[in-house]
Parts: structure tokens; sequence; C-alpha cells
């Protein structure tokens, strides 16, 4: 049985993602991509739940009609680099070397819309393609910040490694605990000034003690985490939904208007957050299945 996310070891240790930075600024992503492949072959040929994980996960993904060929290690080989590929790319993006000009979807009335709304908002986006393309979105002149939530001890240390080589940078991970009352505090004043608060909402917390929903997906029930809704409702702000994907060497972002603003009354509270927690997985799937080999939440999904 896969582990969870949140119980799994880290793999390696923070030199080598200061290592793999290092080649990358250096070589570039096409070369750095060559030098890191043996050890992609290496952490997948020994990494049995990660493996596993992702040959189901496409298995599914297949059955619902996603492209993704025979499923078998050719696929999940092609899966596990491009989970390196898309660690490159949250480097590339929090350099600034990704700038509007490879970022599809920009022009999107919606997107244009967005922006052009001053007050602040929450953003939802999840562990497919690469949202960190967001730092893009924070170069285009509107001078509005951008902040993203994270909650592991690998978010803080990538966010140290990325204040020590993108310091200017317009984005800012905040490491948070949990996203109750300290994460809202922390967000408001942010909110208030215009900014967007980017938070990942298709995994539960580490620990699995976080409240959690379950809804479908793909299927099958699976649990997806409160925290980034009921935050959302609390800061009484406009909420987006987000996906930003690869497309050969350019990027493809769709933003939509999830909602003007949640509001989980106390009455059929339960019911209203189940609600919003399904629409937003129901979207997930729909941007899962059309990128699959995206996908990176290589534990079982399905089980809390």
């Amino acid at each position: 049985m896969a582990a969870t996310w949140a119980s799994t070891g880290e793999r390696g240790a923070f030199a080598g993602l200061w290592i793999v930075a290092m080649v990358y600024r250096l070589l570039g992503r096409t070369l750095c991509m060559g030098l890191i492949a043996p050890l992609v072959v290496y952490f997948y040929v020994t990494g049995k739940r990660q493996r596993e994980a992702s040959l189901e996960w496409l298995r599914l993904a297949r059955a619902h009609g996603a492209d993704t060929g025979p499923v078998g290690h050719r696929a999940g080989l092609k899966h596990a680099l491009a989970f390196a590929g898309g660690a490159l790319d949250r480097f590339s993006a929090w350099l600034g070397d990704i700038g509007p000009e490879r970022v599809t979807g920009l022009d999107d009335p919606e997107f244009v819309a967005a922006r052009a709304d001053k007050r602040g908002a929450v953003v939802l986006s999840a562990h497919l393609g690469v949202p960190e393309v967001m730092r893009a979105i924070a170069t285009l002149g509107d001078r509005r910040g951008i902040s993203v939530l994270a909650h592991s001890a690998n978010a803080a240390r990538f966010a140290d490694l990325m204040a020590k080589m993108a310091p200017r940078s317009a984005v800012r991970i905040i490491e948070v605990s949990d996203l109750g009352v300290g994460a809202a505090m922390i967000l408001s004043s942010a909110i208030e000034d215009g900014d967007w608060a980017v938070i990942l909402a298709d995994r539960v917390a580490p620990g699995g003690k976080s409240p959690s929903v379950w809804a479908p997906f793909l299927g099958k029930d699976a649990p997806f985490p409160v925290g980034p809704f009921v935050l959302a409702s609390v800061l009484k702000c406009p909420v987006y939904s987000l996906f930003a994907v690869r497309k050969g060497a350019r990027y493809t972002v769709r933003l939509r208007k999830f909602s003007d603003r949640l509001d989980f009354p106390r009455k059929d509270r339960e019911a209203a957050v189940k609600a919003s927690v399904s629409r937003f997985a129901a979207e997930l799937e729909e941007q899962a299945i059309a990128s699959p080999f995206q996908w990176f939440n290589f534990y079982d999904f399905w089980r809390l």
C-alpha cells in the first residue's frame, strides 16, 4: 500500500536540491535533464511505493480517457522524468526565467478580468503541472504580490533556497503548519493590499489530522482538505482556480473565477463546504486527465 505523501520520508538531501539548482543555472534545462536522468531511473527502480502509485494513477487516468499510451514501466519512467522536469521548471519559474512571453492563456478574457480586479484573492491550485508560473504573472506590471502557502519541511527548504537565489522575487513562499487562524492572520493584510494567495488544494495536510471531505475523483471518492476553502471564506475575497501545465517549450495557464466569495453558513455548513470541494475536484479531474504525466501525487490519492 502506497504511503501518504506526509508520512513518506524525503528521499535525498537539501544539499542535492542545491546542487541541482546550481547545475540548472550553469547548464540550462536540457543539459541538466540529461545529467539527472540516471538519478531519476535509480529512484524509479528503488522507490517501489512511488512507482506503484504512479502506475496505478496512469492506469486509472487511461481508463477515464487520458492519452497515456500502454501503461507499463516505459510510461512510469516518462511520469518520473516529467516530475524531474517539473522540478526544474519550478527553479526556472522562481528564478524569473519563465517570462510572460512563454505563457499561453494570459490574454484569456477571464484572466484579463481577474488581473483588472484590484481586490486581493485566493487562488486554488494543485500538484499538477507548474503552478509556479505565477512568478511570470507577477512580472506583468500590475505590482500584484503573490504568496504561495505550503505546509511541509520540504517547502520550507525550497523557500529558503529560492530566497537566496531570487531575493527580489515578487512571489514568496509562506510555510504554515495548518490553514487555520494563523494562516488567515498572515494573509489578511496581503489580501487587503490586493495580493493573490495561492493554495494547493489537493492534498490533506501532513499527518492526515486536518479536516477533510470526500469528493468524487475519477470514479472514486478521494479525501480533499477543507482548510483552503474555509480559509478563503474567512478572508472574504474572490476565489479563483488555476492550473498551469507545460506543453512543449511553453506553459498553458487556465484561470477561472471559482466564486466571488465563498460563504459557508452555519446551517448546512458541511454540505456547502462539500459542494465547493466537489466542484474543485471536478475541475482538477478534467485538467489531470488532459495532462496525466504532469500529475505529481506519488501516493495512493484515494486513501486518507
